[in-house]
């Protein structure tokens, strides 16, 4: 794929502005998750109507469909873009119960701008830009990374191990496309233990990018493809 001028989100949940999750329930996360989704995108210079693909990561549906879904359909004017809507076992805290990225089409390409522009629009010591800006280049999506080696094997029961093995799979990738870690637009990691990942897998994490995050999304799943899978982790990159 490639782009004249992207923007990639972060997936918004319901912290308000000091860090906590907002009170009150899926209306009120939702409220504040598009609230955010419109800060981002307004700094770059756009709004929902740019917006071409939408992910909607839920905890419980039924509760979206009744007081979510109209926040989301009002946001994009009851013209939404593409958009899937999937159920996880668990977000990144476990009071939240709606989290969305998006992506959005800027319109050409800007001559002499680099190709990434990573930024926040909040500060909350958080491990993520919230929206990064593809400006031409190509587009790089890797398949989900697990904690495989070369030959096979893997620590099972160890998410430390799996995360540490599924960054040194990414970082082959990327050098296989000439890219480094800083050339990452997005990624999501879907894990199976919530805490185990931010006890032993967000320190991997942190030492892979060194405070050069990409858009983001954390999300808890209950089974991966296989049983001793811990975490997989999926990103896309841009090279010029």
């Amino acid at each position: 794929m490639s782009p004249k001028r992207l923007l990639f989100t972060s997936g918004m949940t319901g912290r308000s502005p000091d860090g906590p999750v907002v009170s009150g329930g899926m209306a009120a996360q939702s409220r504040r998750v598009f609230d955010r989704l419109s800060a981002v995108l307004a700094h770059a210079g756009t709004d929902f109507s740019g917006v071409i693909k939408q992910n909607a990561y839920l905890t419980n549906p039924d509760e979206f469909n009744s007081s979510g879904l109209p926040i989301s359909l009002s946001a994009f004017n009851k013209r939404p873009p593409a958009t899937s809507d999937i159920v996880v076992s668990c977000l990144a805290d476990p009071e939240m119960c709606i989290e969305v990225e998006l992506v959005a089409d800027l319109g050409g390409s800007l001559e002499d701008s680099p190709l990434l522009t990573k930024y926040s629009v909040e500060y909350q010591g958080i491990d993520y830009a919230q929206g990064v800006i593809v400006n031409g280049g190509r587009l790089i999506f890797a398949a989900g990374q697990v904690g495989n080696r070369p030959d096979g094997s893997f620590d099972a029961d160890d998410i430390g191990k799996q995360t540490e093995q599924a960054y040194a799979n990414i970082k082959d990738i990327l050098q296989t496309a000439g890219a480094t870690s800083a050339n990452l637009v997005r990624e999501t990691m879907w894990v199976r233990d919530m805490e185990g990942w931010h006890a032993e897998g967000a320190p991997v994490r942190a030492g892979f990018y060194r405070n050069d995050f990409p858009a983001a999304t954390l999300l808890g799943v209950q089974k991966l493809a296989q049983p001793e899978y811990l975490v997989e982790i999926e990103i896309v990159a841009a090279v010029p």
